[in-house]
């Protein structure tokens, strides 16, 4: 009997005496000692696999979700494409086609801004449903803008964040001007705006008209009138001028024997009751520009007067206004040192 069939017919023995049923002799005893551990192992390995897969994706889906209530949250606080407020006066040239139309006159609009905030006035049709201009205002700061003749609709936008013309001011509030405003020919209309909180919009609007007073001390050139001549002192500068009037508003002419027609601004026409005008393209010193004509039905200087005059209705004119050739070809003109003597045929 060798060494190895001796321990096998001990440990039989001993197991039979504690009735024990004999286990499979493999030939390697320490073998059996292993398997608990290793079927821990691999029970808690399979587990841990279990786990992990459930981790993996149960946890990033919550992750996400979170995120994306964050970013909604974050989108509704700050709008996008938020930009800063323009300085004072900015305005935003939103449809040329009707703001910068060379068929009509113009009348200005001042809007005054006593809210403690600053705002963003923007004009449109008279449904606010297209929009037409915008100009920033800062408080306590007043903007006057040159606007076409007619009614239009407006918004206010008021606040402290600017954002954009879409969204306004983050913080703030719009507001619709209810009968809007209206652009009267040889008129400023003024609107004034009030408040201290942006979001109750506790504010009041309100405008007015105020027609421009004709020029009661016109500082008339040097020139002496007759029945039937005009003579024109030359200016330190080299120009003529002569007094007179274009439906009966005052007005001072520069003579320019250069220029085609007369010759005055926006600001003129109004005052002389000019409603309507052509478009037209003229060439000037600086270039062609844009303007349109009308005609006046009487012209005067000096004691000269003419009727069913053609005038053209220049953009950024000055006051003064020019006696063009349309009228000048009528009379014989005399120059002599410095005096220009203007007489009739």
């Amino acid at each position: 009997m060798g060494i190895q069939d001796r321990d096998y017919y001990y440990e039989k023995r001993y197991e039979e005496n504690r009735g024990i049923n004999p286990k499979p002799f493999s030939g390697h005893s320490s073998v059996w000692s292993w398997k608990p551990f290793v079927r821990a192992t691999l029970i808690w390995f399979v587990l841990a696999l279990i786990f992990l897969v459930v981790f993996k994706y149960y946890k990033p889906s919550q992750k996400n979700q979170f995120q994306s209530v964050k970013n909604e949250l974050s989108t509704m606080v700050t709008p996008r494409n938020c930009q800063s407020l323009p300085p004072h006066g900015s305005s935003y040239m939103i449809d040329p086609s009707i703001m910068k139309r060379t068929d009509v006159l113009y009348s200005g609009l001042k809007i005054q801004n006593e809210h403690d905030y600053p705002i963003v006035a923007i004009l449109s049709d008279s449904m606010n449903s297209k929009r037409f201009y915008a100009v920033s205002i800062t408080p306590n700061k007043t903007a006057l803008i040159r606007v076409p003749v007619g009614q239009y609709g407006m918004q206010v936008l008021v606040g402290s964040n600017w954002c954009n013309l879409e969204t306004g001011f983050s913080d703030g509030a719009n507001v619709i001007v209810a009968e809007g405003v209206s652009i009267k020919n040889g008129s400023t209309t003024s609107m004034q705006l009030y408040g201290s909180d942006p979001r109750s919009v506790q504010f009041a609007l309100a405008y007015s008209t105020s027609q421009p007073k004709p020029p009661q001390n016109i500082k008339h050139p040097s020139e002496v009138i007759g029945t039937e001549k005009l003579n024109l002192l030359q200016t330190p500068d080299g120009h003529y001028f002569s007094s007179g009037t274009v439906n009966e508003a005052p007005v001072v002419f520069m003579i320019d024997t250069g220029a085609t027609n007369v010759s005055i601004s926006s600001e003129i026409a109004s005052r002389a009751g000019i409603q309507e005008c052509i478009p037209r393209l003229v060439s000037t010193a600086n270039g062609k520009v844009n303007a349109c004509t009308a005609t006046a039905s009487e012209v005067t200087f000096g004691k000269f007067q003419l009727t069913n005059i053609e005038v053209t209705i220049m953009p950024n004119m000055p006051d003064n206004a020019l006696l063009g050739m349309n009228i000048l070809r009528n009379f014989r003109i005399e120059q002599v040192d410095k005096i220009m003597r203007i007489s009739s045929r």
